[in-house]
């Protein structure tokens, strides 16, 4: 039986943000420069999910880069 690596569900974790980050910017970068153009001065704009998937996206290359940081130290100490 193989003993659970506590960094691998951080990885995992890290992965999926930074998928949903992406895929969050593609879809709603071409848009909202759309609605720029057609709503100037017209209603408002709704920047909430660019914003939310930036940080995702930033959240999950830290939380991967900090998990690489614990296994590289945890590699040195042994």
């Amino acid at each position: 039986m193989q003993q659970a690596q506590p960094g691998r569900a951080a990885s995992i974790f890290g992965f999926i943000l930074i998928f949903l980050g992406i895929i969050s910017l593609a879809y709603f970068a071409s848009p909202i420069r759309l609605m720029l153009r057609e709503t100037i001065g017209q209603g408002t704009i709704n920047f909430l999910p660019p914003i939310l998937g930036a940080l995702s996206l930033c959240g999950g290359i830290a939380l991967l880069l900090s998990v690489r940081q614990r296994t590289v130290k945890k590699k040195a100490k042994l």
